[in-house]
């Protein structure tokens, strides 16, 4: 097999010229991108173990819930509401948390100059509503070191979650004749 790599200055990729099979090479291309990917696991997975339990535990958390989570949790026998967002991309001034009745809205904005000169904005917003019978006045917030916000309320006694069932609605397109 003949493999010659060469580079071209505007090329994102070295070109390749082989005598083999098409086949053949798209074959050896996926061996390899699979080795690539079991190595960089690997180094991933090391990475990872060696981090203090703490770190370890919200960067893994930080990775897998990119939107809001919510859990019970039991704190000096009574029961907790909790959500969590995360938000290490932003500093605590450019984070806002506010209620309007039953209603919570996250909204966090950073914007800055890079090194070449651009406009780079980044903006975050959830928006959900508490269940019934948990009250807004009774919200607190607090943001981890590792960037996770916490937003916590107080279950009224004997209080159970229901889960809402949800419904996708279908959207319609209407289409408008082009004036001519």
């Amino acid at each position: 097999m003949a493999l010659r790599l060469f580079n071209d200055r505007d090329a994102m990729w070295p070109a390749m010229i082989t005598d083999q099979e098409p086949l053949s090479v798209f074959r050896n291309m996926d061996r390899e991108m699979k080795r690539m990917q079991r190595d960089i696991d690997h180094m991933f997975r090391h990475a990872i173990s060696t981090l203090p339990e703490e770190d370890r535990r919200a960067f893994l958390e930080r990775r897998a819930n990119d939107h809001a989570t919510s859990t019970v949790e039991e704190r000096d026998g009574k029961k907790l509401l909790k959500y969590s967002f995360d938000l290490h991309n932003y500093k605590p001034e450019e984070i806002a948390v506010k209620a309007i009745d039953n209603a919570v809205t996250i909204h966090a904005k950073h914007e800055y100059h890079d090194q070449q000169g651009h406009n780079v904005f980044r903006e975050y917003r959830r928006h959900f509503v508490l269940p019934e019978g948990v009250k807004a006045e009774h919200l607190q917030s607090k943001l981890a070191n590792s960037g996770i916000l916490a937003i916590e309320a107080p279950l009224p006694e004997g209080h159970k979650l229901t889960h809402h069932m949800e419904h996708c609605i279908p959207i319609q397109r209407e289409e408008k004749k082009a004036i001519k």
